[in-house]
């Protein structure tokens, strides 16, 4: 296959009943998936968009992301999801630097239309995804009376299809490109490493504007032919019953998640639910086992970035390592590679069990970032993605990611990752979350003393860090 377009509808001639997407009460089949994202193409197509433009979203997780989504890369778009919880500048911002065709804004964010208009003045399609849309708006409901056939579209594997704008550290958020190809290399490979059939049901509360959901759980699920089920927001209290209800057996979380439950207390029913393995970004250090133990879950850790979905993983037929991030994540095909090293500052290989820089070589790495050929050229400097997060290789090949770079504490002529320190300070069971920094020394060296920021959970007056 190609590209996205030609995998959808190849699902929906082989299973064309079959449920492909569950939400709540509703159920959408691998057909229906198809027709209603022709109708929404077809619509869209008469607003103006072709192979190559933008179309922008503002939509919380719902079925209607979904299907927009997809209409988008039929018509050999490129689609820039924002996080509907961005303030009204950060949306503008995305906005203006993308310049979509369309907009598509949700019922969440109804109260920001006016004010984002003015802010983006170059669009006339706003369509508003929700009931009783605003004035100067299109109705969602609208696109659906459209055509269920589409007019071929030439889609090449390396066609962008998506641009992901990251969280600016240094500066205003960058929009990465990632193509056809990531999409389809990283979910095969996803498939492959976690073992997805297409009677699994897959379930997930991550956002859908987030690489996590988009390239695992959505594109997973759409490469093996399974069911996907979708949770509208995570919810601590409710996550175990919504697993069970939908008889979930496979399920995809971000590691802060899988800390709020480890951390809420422990029920006799823990481990009564239909859940086979959980792939999360880690546990709470130190309680990989008891995570596993309590919930009766095999757990498989997973390491990426937005720049390169295909990353890292624990195998799924051995013993993971606590604190370990995991492999290479199996190549869905003999001739892709996963090339995964560890480098120094100069970007020379250092020896097995040295800290360095984690960098990256795989057909699915970003493209670049949009608009920005330096910071793209330092990025991808030597074919390799530099991927600023400071890791380790033990003997045996595993992989661990100790933080970012520039979270690294210089003391005493050693390298400390703030991380690190972070996780041994929450492993106590009365602290809810740290934060540590480097403060400089007075003697101006270059050297740190270490500080940490401590929210405990319950009121503590006094605590001997020595017992840590």
């Amino acid at each position: 296959m190609q590209n996205v377009r030609e995998l959808l509808e190849r699902r929906a001639l082989e299973y064309p009943e079959k449920v492909y997407l569950i939400h709540g009460n509703e159920e959408t089949s691998f057909q229906k998936l198809n027709e209603v994202t022709n109708r929404i193409a077809n619509a869209i197509k008469e607003m103006g968009v072709k192979k190559g433009d933008f179309v922008s979203l503002l939509v919380k997780n719902c079925p209607s992301f979904i299907f927009i989504w997809f209409a988008i890369l039929k018509l050999g778009g490129i689609m820039v999801p924002i996080n509907p919880r961005l303030t009204v500048r950060e949306i503008s911002y995305i906005l203006n630097h993308a310049q979509p065709k369309v907009v598509f804004v949700g019922d969440q964010s109804c109260r920001l239309i006016p004010e984002l208009k003015s802010k983006y003045k170059q669009c006339t399609n706003w369509v508003f995804v929700g009931e009783e849309k605003p004035n100067g708006t299109i109705s969602f409901a609208d696109l659906y009376r459209m055509p269920a056939q589409l007019e071929p579209v030439s889609i090449l594997p390396n066609d962008v299809a998506v641009c992901l704008y990251t969280s600016g550290t240094t500066g205003p958020p960058k929009g990465v490109l990632l193509s056809h190809k990531s999409y389809l290399l990283t979910a095969n490979s996803f498939v492959h490493t976690v073992k997805i059939e297409s009677s699994d049901r897959l379930l997930t509360a991550n956002p859908l504007f987030h690489v996590n959901a988009q390239f695992y759980s959505v594109m997973g699920t759409l490469v093996a032919g399974a069911t996907f089920i979708l949770i509208e927001r995570f919810s601590a209290s409710r996550m175990w019953d919504l697993i069970r209800h939908y008889k979930a057996n496979k399920v995809v979380m971000l590691l802060a998640i899988t800390n709020i439950l480890f951390n809420r207390p422990a029920r006799s029913n823990d481990a009564d639910n239909p859940a086979k393995v959980v792939i999360a970004g880690g546990t709470p250090r130190g309680h990989y086992r008891d995570f596993e133990k309590r919930f009766g879950v095999k757990l498989q850790t997973i390491y990426s970035l937005t720049e390169s979905p295909m990353g890292i993983m624990s195998p799924s037929n051995s013993i993971s390592i606590d604190g370990g991030i995991g492999v290479p994540m199996l190549r869905p095909q003999s001739r892709v590679e996963n090339k995964i090293k560890i480098v120094d500052d100069h970007d020379r290989d250092v020896p097995r069990g040295v800290e360095g820089e984690i960098i990256i070589q795989n057909p699915a790495v970003m493209k670049g970032y949009f608009k920005e050929p330096s910071a793209t050229a330092e990025a991808l400097r030597g074919g390799w993605l530099h991927t600023g997060d400071q890791g380790k290789q033990d003997q045996n090949g595993y992989f661990y990611f100790l933080g970012r770079m520039k979270d690294i504490i210089r003391k005493k002529g050693e390298n400390i990752s703030a991380t690190e320190v972070e996780a041994v300070i929450n492993s106590h069971k009365d602290v809810r979350e740290s934060a540590v920094i480097g403060i400089s020394t007075v003697d101006g060296a270059g050297e740190e003393e270490l500080k940490a920021y401590v929210v405990f959970s319950r009121d503590i007056q006094e605590y001997d860090w020595n017992r840590l």
